[in-house]
């Protein structure tokens, strides 16, 4: 018992500590900017729990909860509401995400939405995106422009010679 106080302790510490450095291992989040372990201006390069939403300017590594914002995330997110406002990289999994651009896998069980660029796959009730480099597979699949294939019931490529073919579109 003696041991796992210690541990706890030294990381508790240890977040505390981050405040100097800008950086933290462990973010531990009720609301912020006031209900969380560390400040929300404070990177968090390790772990998030967000107990019900937490935010952080900057998150690489592992943030889960219910409802996540940041500005910039590279990670494995695995959140109900997952929000990233600049740029998100790695694997995102939730109900909705919402993204300023993005790099890699979205798993958005009702939505994923990428206000610029989104290279990868995006799987989804609906997906949108201003660009799509890759994948999008959903009952309603929409972009501008894309360099890649959709798969879904509506797919809709704006700026494309068939801007919309149901079951299968592509555009290269």
């Amino acid at each position: 018992m003696k041991k796992m106080l210690a541990v706890v302790l030294t990381v508790l510490g240890s977040c505390f500590a981050a405040t100097a450095f800008d950086t933290t291992p462990l973010q531990i989040s009720v609301w912020p900017p006031n209900a969380q372990v560390v400040p929300d201006y404070i990177d968090v390069a390790g772990l998030k729990i967000n107990l019900p939403y937490g935010g952080n300017k900057n998150i690489t590594g592992l943030d889960f909860g219910i409802a996540s914002a940041s500005d910039r995330t590279s990670a494995l997110q695995l959140n109900l509401v997952n929000v990233v406002k600049e740029e998100f990289t790695g694997l995102q999994i939730g109900l909705i995400n919402l993204d300023g651009a993005a790099s890699g896998v979205k798993l958005g069980l009702l939505m994923n939405n990428v206000d610029a660029m989104s290279k990868g796959i995006d799987i989804g009730i609906i997906n949108t995106a201003l660009e799509s480099h890759g994948l999008q597979v959903g009952l309603i699949n929409y972009c501008e422009f894309m360099v890649g294939v959709q798969i879904g019931l509506v797919n809709i490529i704006r700026e494309s010679n068939v801007p919309f073919f149901p079951i299968i579109n592509f555009c290269f």
